[in-house]
């Protein structure tokens, strides 16, 4: 008799279950989402849905609005953890009280006169999205999440951003401007 089996014909009970968390040990998180990735898919799923909805230009001036919305948000958040700090809105902070994970997107930056260059190739978000087969959808978090993210922590830190939406490239390559001449 299979698990299925026994549970439709005993239920559950402690003793049946006893062994889960010993397996979850076993297969870690090979079947995991990250959290950025569920979001994407999410995220994804609500664009695909409000696209084909309304149509790419008012769906894509809706999810615009809401994301920016959001995104603004997360950056005033992040700058009142800095402020609790009593720290300035650098980008240095920034960089420190972020409110995620920078597991999501392993990166490996450089700097290129005085501005942070930081190549995205391997993207949480992006990639959940791709399982399901959404990331045109996904592309239009990319497109106006981290300029308001910035606006709403300190306008201050421009940033120029080519997607691998726009660039075709399979990577995200984010340049964080901060010294004035460069502006």
């Amino acid at each position: 008799m299979n698990d299925l089996q026994k549970e439709k014909k005993a239920g559950l009970s402690i003793w049946y279950l006893k062994d889960v968390i010993l397996r979850r040990k076993i297969i870690r998180k090979k079947y995991h989402t990250p959290g950025f990735g569920l979001t994407a898919q999410l995220f994804s799923v609500m664009s695909k849905f409000i696209i084909e909805r309304l149509g790419e230009e008012e769906g894509e001036a809706l999810i615009k609005d809401a994301v920016e919305y959001f995104a603004k948000e997360r950056g005033k958040s992040i700058a009142r953890n800095v402020k609790k700090q009593n720290k300035p809105l650098s980008f240095k902070n920034w960089l420190i009280y972020t409110d995620i994970d920078g597991s999501n997107f392993p990166v490996k930056p450089h700097i290129d006169n005085s501005d942070l260059v930081a190549p995205v190739t391997e993207c949480s978000f992006h990639k959940a999205a791709k399982e399901w087969g959404l990331e045109n959808y996904s592309k239009y978090y990319c497109k106006y999440a981290d300029y308001a993210i910035l606006d709403g922590y300190n306008p201050d830190i421009k940033l120029d951003l080519k997607t691998r939406h726009e660039t075709g490239k399979d990577e995200c390559v984010f340049r964080y401007i901060m010294k004035e001449e460069n502006k």
